[in-house]
């Protein structure tokens, strides 16, 4: 059922202001921040989904995703809806402020977070264009105007059947256009902490990627290496994450904002404790660490020369041998205090490789490609055709691991989702690659129709 109550505490005749929509907009990154949502589970379950993480000897979450068991994956419905009810109020005011470069700003940001978040929703609970199994091309309820319950009957805007995949998608790309027509040249200081002209373009990116659009993907990232006011990152390379190098937008979090047990640090590791004769953390620090680091993935690193390998760590839990990611490691100050990447400039250049790649334009990829391995430590290729995207595939893997990306990387192009050792691959066509809608949804909005299997 759609929200039909405003989120804000704020009376009407406030919110339809410059600072009342911007106070809604800070009410739209605070959901954003949820574990449900970019605050752990979009960077955790997609790797835990496939094959870059595994449960740890002392898991109690995501056991249920690790083996693929119907219904276990991403659960980002209600914040979701919860965003966009949000960004539709903004954007209904946004449109009738007096036409300043601030309100500008904040309708175009609220349209470019409309479109991220459509398009989070599509690819957790409907297929990617030009992948759709046995024809079901349905994919999210498409909500594109604020409303407000004043009594009476309530029909297809309260209760909104899901729309097709190309609308959707095509709804992404409209929102994330327009929204950067309107930041463009309005938005300054939003860069790296909310989303601004360079994040939207980096997004587009990203949506052309998953639809196969590969010189609109060209087209997008060549704007944000253009406009970038960095490169690609050459030093330590944790101080991506540590200092937000490279970073082309990310969730700021405070102090009062730490998710503590329930951060990226904890489920992926514990605190530092002593080494053993071996070498290895002896696993008594602070950290729930449900997960740890496939060793397939590991397997795939120059463990001499990769600068991306100074990343992990290795430790022991119970006896059992395991490696833990430290791009989440506190690195704000306290335990489980980190500031969450949404997108950076790495994988702008790994999009558009990939897109060089698919165009048959080798010496492009190749050129995007070993800009990436000659910054991480790693020698140039002369790798073509299927060799050359198979390496800009294998990068992307190793530079976002842990970032959300493995299990969509695998889905968007119509592959088999790859399991570590013990797990049972996952065929694309099967039901289970696509998130149920809950029972509770369907329940509420009798016009909804759940995805094929559930």
């Amino acid at each position: 059922m759609l929200e039909t109550k405003s989120q804000t505490l704020l009376p009407q005749d406030k919110l339809q202001t410059e600072a009342g929509c911007e106070a809604m907009l800070y009410g739209v990154y605070d959901l954003m921040q949820e574990t449900t949502f970019y605050g752990r589970d979009i960077l955790t379950v997609p790797e835990v989904l496939a094959d870059n993480s595994r449960l740890s000897p002392v898991a109690s979450r995501y056991k249920g995703q690790a083996d693929n068991r119907i219904g276990s994956h991403l659960d980002i419905w209600v914040e979701s809806y919860e965003i966009i009810a949000l960004l539709n109020e903004v954007i209904e005011y946004a449109e009738k402020l007096p036409e300043t470069p601030k309100a500008k700003a904040i309708w175009g940001e609220a349209l470019a977070l409309r479109g991220l978040t459509y398009f989070n929703l599509a690819r957790v609970y409907g297929r990617e264009p030009g992948h759709l199994v046995d024809n079901f091309d349905l994919c999210v309820p498409l909500i594109l105007k604020a409303f407000f319950y004043d009594g009476g009957p309530m029909g297809e805007e309260v209760y909104p059947a899901r729309a097709t995949v190309a609308e959707v998608w095509g709804q992404i790309e409209k929102d994330l256009t327009e929204g950067f027509s309107l930041l463009k040249g309005n938005d300054d200081g939003l860069m790296p902490k909310r989303m601004g002209s360079l994040a939207t373009q980096a997004i587009l990116s990203r949506v052309y990627l998953y639809e196969g659009k590969w010189k609109e993907c060209v087209e997008a990232s060549d704007y944000v290496t253009t406009n970038a006011p960095f490169d690609l990152y050459g030093g330590t390379y944790t101080d991506i994450f540590s200092k937000g190098e490279e970073t082309i937008f990310y969730l700021y979090f405070t102090n009062s904002e730490n998710w503590g047990s329930s951060s990226l640090q904890s489920i992926n590791g514990m605190m530092e404790s002593e080494l053993d004769s071996e070498g290895y953390d002896i696993g008594k620090g602070v950290g729930d660490a449900d997960l740890c680091v496939a060793e397939e993935l590991i397997a795939l690193f120059d463990q001499k020369n990769d600068l991306r390998f100074k990343a992990f760590r290795k430790a022991k839990i119970n006896g059992e041998k395991v490696w833990w990611t430290k791009k989440f490691s506190g690195w704000q100050g306290a335990f489980g205090l980190d500031n969450v990447p949404v997108i950076r400039l790495s994988e702008v250049v790994l999009n558009r490789a990939e897109a060089q790649a698919e165009l048959k334009k080798d010496t492009e990829a190749l050129t995007d490609v070993n800009e990436l391995r000659t910054k991480r430590g790693l020698d140039a290729v002369s790798f073509s055709g299927a060799e050359l995207l198979n390496e800009i595939l294998l990068q992307r893997r190793l530079e976002l691991g842990q970032e959300g990306h493995r299990f969509f990387d695998l889905k968007r192009r119509g592959e088999t989702i790859s399991k570590p050792a013990g797990r049972t691959p996952v065929s694309y066509e099967d039901f289970r690659v696509v998130a149920r809608i809950s029972e509770t949804q369907m329940d509420a909005n009798k016009n909804l129709e759940n995805n094929p299997g559930y």
